[in-house]
């Protein structure tokens, strides 16, 4: 019996690695070359990643973004060569998406303007996305040329002549009733800049369509102290949006058409510095007149879906509205109430706080006409008691 023994050990000695060998053996690799096909150059530093059928299959545009996970193999650069490799995939079935910079992205798909349907539900993508079959020990070889896309440049200015410097500008690829961002989490895809010390802007990659460009023009109070608003260091206060043909209402914006291939200058904005004003004033409670310290406010035009400029109330009841267009608009206070806002401390060696809320009464909102043709200081607006369900319901 002890000679059995001794010539088992080696047996089970081996057999373990060899275990471990078929485990690290079920992946393969992918490998290829990236193209730009207005030139027929190789795509130098693209980015290129895999998908599985099953990722694509579950994303959706309400939930554009990949798996937690990231992408299978990570992302990788091609060489100056265009060249790409992708080991230790896997077996499975992938799409293989590569990106570069001012050319489409193979998200861009031509039936939706959500640009984020899944490729194997998307009818007729405007770019064809090549598949691979990966097997064990195998390599698979796709060769991927990308199209460049369409391009818009111009100059954001406010009306003294002075550049707009470092605004946001997204441009919206209209649909049938609607806007949506021509972007999204995906790596690659185009739709915002900001613009340069000139006020300039350049936006590339995007498909054919019809889109309208917008501006955002953000003010904040940096005074110490907490803020409801997570991340800043102050309140934000108030924000404005000025759109295509420098409409400051969406419905007003000058859309404009874009061709696979073109580069559209000249689509320039001017915000109208000299036709904003500032609407200052109070929140109170009707029943008794005491301050509210919680809620928000924003302006709007009648029938209009987006505001042209929202604020906060501040916890002593005041808002600031900045950079009030003139013009005919509802004044909407929405979700007022009276709260308590406390500061825990998260500890540690640097201490951090975060400010937690506790409502303590709520409020109805309240809707009035206002005219802005000039500064408006000093309004006071009283909200009502909230509306139980049932007396809301019989209305």
């Amino acid at each position: 019996m002890r000679h059995w023994s001794l010539l088992l050990l080696p047996v089970l000695t081996i057999a373990a690695p060899a275990q471990n060998s078929s485990a690290k053996s079920a992946t393969g690799t992918v490998t290829g070359h990236v193209y730009c096909a207005d030139t027929n150059a190789p795509a130098r530093m693209a980015r290129v990643q895999l998908e599985s059928f099953r990722d694509a299959e579950q994303r959706t545009a309400s939930h554009p973004s990949p798996s937690s996970d990231g992408p299978i193999g990570g992302i990788v650069q091609t060489a100056l060569d265009g060249s790409f490799v992708i080991p230790d995939v896997p077996a499975g079935h992938y799409y293989v998406v590569a990106t570069a910079s001012g050319y489409l992205s193979p998200r861009a798909n031509a039936g939706d303007i959500s640009e984020a349907e899944p490729p194997a539900a998307a009818g007729q993508p405007a770019v064809a996305i090549p598949k691979v079959d990966i097997q064990a020990d195998q390599s698979a070889a796709v060769d991927i040329r990308l199209e460049r896309g369409a391009a818009v440049n111009g100059t954001i200015r406010f009306d003294d002549g002075s550049p707009a410097i470092g605004i946001h500008v997204a441009v919206m690829r209209k649909g049938k009733d609607k806007e949506a961002p021509s972007n999204s989490t995906d790596v690659g895809i185009p739709g915002n800049e900001t613009t340069d010390d000139l006020g300039r802007y350049r936006i590339s990659g995007l498909r054919d369509g019809e889109y309208v460009l917008e501006t955002l023009v953000v003010h904040l109070d940096l005074m110490p102290g907490p803020s409801r608003s997570a991340g800043l260091s102050g309140m934000m206060r108030s924000t404005l949006m000025v759109y295509s043909g420098d409409a400051t209402r969406k419905s007003d914006a000058a859309p404009f058409k874009l061709t696979l291939g073109e580069e559209r200058t000249g689509e320039d904005i001017t915000i109208p510095l000299s036709k904003l004003h500032y609407v200052n004033g109070l929140v109170t409670a009707a029943r008794d007149g005491h301050p509210i310290n919680s809620g928000n406010l924003d302006i709007r035009g009648p029938g209009d879906n987006e505001p042209v400029v929202d604020a906060e109330i501040g916890s002593d009841g005041t808002f600031h509205l900045e950079s009030v267009p003139e013009g005919t608009y509802i004044l909407r206070v929405h979700n007022p109430r009276d709260s308590q806002v406390e500061e825990i401390s998260l500890g540690g060696p640097h201490p951090m706080t975060y400010s937690d809320e506790k409502t303590l009464h709520q409020y109805g909102d309240l809707e009035q006409p206002i005219k802005v043709e000039g500064d408006i200081p000093n309004l006071v607006l009283a909200v009502p008691e909230q509306k139980s369900s049932a007396a809301a319901a019989s209305q």
